[in-house]
């Protein structure tokens, strides 16, 4: 499966006061990894959504996250992002945390995304559809891609 990999640095405003990362922000990057993920594959996430108005993304319906150490003001992480298995509507984006240099897991989680639709017959629900053949093809071709700004 494609692997999307980006270099984050704890900064100051993701840490408590005694410096330590506080933990929520792990959702946010890994929100993000998913995203750089299909971007890495080739899929045009704003270029689908106006091409078909009825597209409404991948929401996330579930998550999780396992800590194993903290990461500290300066740090640098690693966030390893890719398919860990695809479902009929849903695919599961396993999440992986490294400190920088040492290579030492800090954190794993995953999330359940869904191929997203507004219901043309209640305008004000999503449901789930299949997600595309060609985009389950890009996502699963062996390769790593450092994503990083």
């Amino acid at each position: 499966m494609l692997t999307a990999t980006q270099r984050i640095r704890v900064e100051w405003a993701h840490c408590d006061p005694a410096g330590i990362i506080f933990n929520p922000h792990y959702y946010r990057w890994m929100d993000s990894g998913t995203h750089a993920l299909l971007q890495a594959a080739g899929f045009d996430l704003i270029g689908e959504i106006r091409r078909d108005k009825l597209f409404r993304g991948f929401p996330l319906v579930a998550s999780n996250m396992n800590f194993r150490r903290p990461l500290y003001f300066g740090d640098v992480t690693t966030c390893s992002s890719r398919v860990e298995r695809f479902g009929n509507t849903s695919f599961v984006v396993a999440h992986e945390f490294r400190r920088g240099d040492q290579d030492e897991p800090v954190a794993s989680g995953s999330e359940v995304r869904v191929w997203g639709y507004v219901d043309a017959d209640d305008p004000e629900k999503l449901k789930a559809r299949a997600m595309p053949e060609e985009v389950r093809a890009m996502l699963s071709v062996d390769g790593s891609v450092d994503v990083s700004v």
